[in-house]
C-alpha cells in the first residue's frame, strides 16, 4: 500500500483492488487498466484537476469515514502534496498488477518521471538563458513589423513627413 500527506497533514492510504477499480471508473469515468497501453500515467501526471478526481475516488471510503467531502479533499491537494499524490497513484497502479505487467508498467513509469524531470530541466536552463528576454522582444518586433530598438530616429516615418512640403524650392 502507498500513502501521501497532504498539505492539511492528513495521511492517505492509496491501495488499489478490483473494487477500487470499479469505483474509479464509476465515480470519474477513468479506467485505472489505461495505464497500461494507455497515455493516463502521463495525463494524471500533468492534469492536478484529474489526478485529484481519480485520488478522492480512490481515497472515498477514508473520506467517508473521515467526514472529508470531495472539495475538502481537493483543497489538500497543492504544492508538493501534488507530486507525492501521483507517485502514489502510480506505485499502487504497479503493485496491483501481476509481475509480467508490473515490470512494464515500472518501466513505463520510470520513463515518465524521467522524461518530466528532463523537461522540466530543460524548461529551467531556457529561463536561465540570459539572452531570452532580448531573443522575445526581437522576435515579437519582427513579427509586428515594429522598428527595431537601435535604429536610429531619422528612418522613422514621423522625421521624414516633417520635411516633406518644405523644400527651398516649394517657397
Amino acid at each position: 500500500m502507498q500513502k501521501f500527506i497532504d498539505r492539511r497533514g492528513r495521511v492517505w492510504i492509496v491501495d488499489i483492488d478490483n473494487t477500487t477499480l470499479r469505483r474509479v471508473k464509476t465515480l470519474t469515468d477513468v479506467r485505472l487498466l489505461d495505464a497500461i497501453d494507455g497515455d493516463l500515467i502521463n495525463r494524471l501526471a500533468t492534469d492536478p484537476l484529474l489526478l485529484g478526481d481519480v485520488l478522492f475516488a480512490i481515497c472515498k471510503p477514508q473520506a467517508d469515514q473521515q467526514d472529508v467531502d470531495d472539495e475538502a479533499f481537493a483543497e489538500g491537494l497543492a504544492g508538493d502534496a501534488i507530486d507525492e499524490a501521483c507517485k502514489a497513484v502510480v506505485d499502487a497502479l504497479v503493485a496491483y498488477f501481476p509481475e509480467s505487467r508490473r515490470r512494464l508498467l515500472r518501466k513505463a513509469a520510470d520513463k515518465q518521471r524521467m522524461i518530466e524531470t528532463r523537461g522540466l530541466e530543460a524548461i529551467e536552463r531556457r529561463l536561465d538563458d540570459p539572452g531570452l528576454v532580448d531573443s522575445i522582444v526581437s522576435d515579437l518586433e519582427q513579427k509586428l513589423g515594429v522598428p527595431m530598438s537601435n535604429a536610429s530616429s531619422s528612418n522613422s516615418p514621423a522625421s521624414s513627413e516633417s520635411t516633406q512640403g518644405h523644400s527651398p524650392s516649394a517657397n
